[in-house]
């Protein structure tokens, strides 16, 4: 397994959902009740990082603006084939479902751990997500881990979200640093993306929202399979 020598690095940016906060039980139990109530026809495996973008990006709007963009927003795979309104339907409910059972999620085992340990180390910490800046700031303060971070940054903070670079390029001036000097950590093509554009060290984390080819594809420089690897990498 790839070691990282953390002494060559001065900053860490991590996105927050399939990372920090494990979201997946709870799209998973949002997409089954999507199945029985609506009888659709989708592998999970198959749609889990699409349906995690589309959470993503409805999160971020209040339900009027959900409708008004919904031709948009709703042009996704695994609701291929389904007239519009039923889409409609299908959106609002999976929302629904995914907001009531996250209340439930936590935050992956040892995160915490490695997060305190880095920033014993004295490396500059930030959250890049493509979720409200606020969100991130609620699940961090649920957790007892907003002390460890000097920056938040979401979707309210860049004009472009991941893929783009721009979120990463941000953190690193306002830290004054390279991008040589920086690692980030993520979970879905769209991560791998951005820190490849942005010539950032990039750590996949295969964690269940993307499938593992399809990181695999995306060639980070580290891809893991979950946290307890992620944990060793780091070789404390």
């Amino acid at each position: 397994m790839n070691q990282l020598k953390i002494n060559n690095y001065k900053g860490i940016i991590f996105d927050l959902d399939g990372v920090i906060y494990d979201i997946t039980e709870a799209i998973n139990k949002a997409v089954a009740d999507c199945i029985e109530k609506y009888q659709l026809q989708v592998n999970i495996d198959e749609v889990m990082q699409e349906i995690a973008h589309l959470i993503e990006e409805i999160q971020n709007y209040p339900v009027p603006k959900i409708i008004l963009n919904s031709y948009d927003l709703l042009k996704v795979n695994f609701l291929k084939g389904i007239r519009y309104f039923k889409k409609l339907r299908v959106g609002i409910f999976l929302f629904n479902q995914f907001s009531k059972y996250r209340e439930e999620s936590s935050i992956f085992e040892g995160i915490d751990e490695l997060i305190s340990k880095l920033h014993d180390k004295k490396l500059k910490l930030a959250i890049l997500t493509n979720n409200k800046s606020s969100y991130a700031e609620e699940v961090l303060e649920k957790f007892n881990l907003t002390k460890y971070f000097s920056l938040i940054m979401g979707f309210n903070d860049v004009s472009e979200v991941k893929p783009s670079p721009e979120g990463i390029l941000k953190i690193l001036e306002e830290w004054d640093i390279n991008p040589s000097e920086a690692i980030f950590i993520g979970d879905m093509t769209t991560d791998i993306q951005a820190g490849k554009a942005a010539k950032v060290k990039m750590i996949c984390v295969a964690s269940g929202l993307a499938q593992k080819e399809a990181l695999m594809e995306g060639q980070p420089d580290i891809l893991v399979d979950n946290t307890q690897e992620l944990i060793k990498i780091f070789n404390f």
